[in-house]
């Protein structure tokens, strides 16, 4: 397996191999859907693992972030928003008070900060995912980060008023259906834990390696995507080439920068109508389309 991560603003401080890829201390926290809808915040750093660093990786630890993002998927769809107007009454007042201490952040900036503290306070006091408040923090970061992902980022010199208008919807529809998206995202959390941690590996072995960001799985089904995504955002450069093989009984083997190989066996599910060849979408990595549905051990 050969890999490479650089940056295109020093691409020679960082060498072949498990090399970090640092995101300007100027990028704005955005969800990548490329790469499994997280969201990366200024101070995060990725690296890619090849298979064997990459499986002792694949920890519930390290879907934390990858099930605060699917949890909040399917709970925001099913926790509807009943009426917002005494929120938004008093969190007008509130805003109007505090317009000294807003007047140079962003409608974004203050939707996420005073978001994620309200909902912290909630998760933690309410004793959600078991009163692990990595996960409560983690998983209403994500979720305040979705829900003022319409607040502007760049309306610092915006008059308060305008400004607090923005904020307060966003924040007002977040707290009153924080309750049951923080209940139901409790509930599914540890099922997605498992499901997560199979995924890594799987991915793992099946596409040579996996992208990590501060710690934390990219659960993509496209690497080259994600990277390619990486470097639109955040303006970097990760190539990611791996030596792959697909063998005659249908197996997968990789081989690693050392020379040492590993075979992974598959089976294919029948060709769908209308297309044809083998099933390669877990070489996405070197962009081969996938044509039929593999199972590999």
């Amino acid at each position: 397996m050969s890999f490479r991560i650089t940056s295109i603003l020093s691409a020679a401080a960082l060498p072949l191999g498990l090399s970090l890829l640092l995101l300007p201390s100027t990028a704005q926290a955005k969800a990548l859907d490329k790469c499994g809808g997280i969201f990366l915040s200024a101070s995060s750093s990725c690296v890619f693992k090849p298979v064997q660093d990459c499986k002792t990786t694949c920890a519930t630890t390290s879907v934390e972030q990858a099930c605060a993002q699917k949890t909040y998927t399917s709970c925001s769809a099913s926790c509807t928003a009943t009426d917002t107007t005494t929120c938004v009454q008093t969190r007008n007042q509130t805003c109007a008070t505090q317009c000294e201490s807003i007047a140079t952040k962003s409608s974004h900036e203050v939707c996420t900060s005073e978001c994620s503290n309200n909902c912290t306070a909630s998760a933690v006091s309410g004793n959600r995912f078991g009163g692990d408040q990595n996960k409560c923090s983690k998983s209403c970061a994500h979720d305040c980060e979705s829900r003022c992902d319409s607040c502007s980022t760049t309306d610092q010199s915006t008059d308060c008023t305008t400004k607090c208008m923005s904020v307060v919807q966003n924040e007002c529809t977040e707290e009153v259906t924080r309750d049951c998206v923080l209940s139901c995202q409790t509930d599914n959390y540890t099922s997605c834990e498992t499901d997560t941690v199979n995924t890594c590996n799987t991915t793992c072995e099946t596409k040579g390696g996996a992208i990590f960001c501060d710690g934390q799985f990219l659960n993509t089904s496209d690497l080259q995507g994600c990277a390619d995504q990486l470097a639109t955002e955040f303006s970097f450069s990760l190539d990611i080439t791996a030596h792959v093989d697909v063998n005659a009984n249908g197996s997968v083997t990789t081989t690693n920068n050392d020379g040492s190989k590993k075979t992974v066996s598959c089976s294919f599910s029948p060709t769908p109508r209308g297309h044809s060849g083998l099933a390669l979408g877990a070489l996405a990595v070197v962009g081969i389309a996938a044509s039929r549905r593999r199972r590999c051990a």
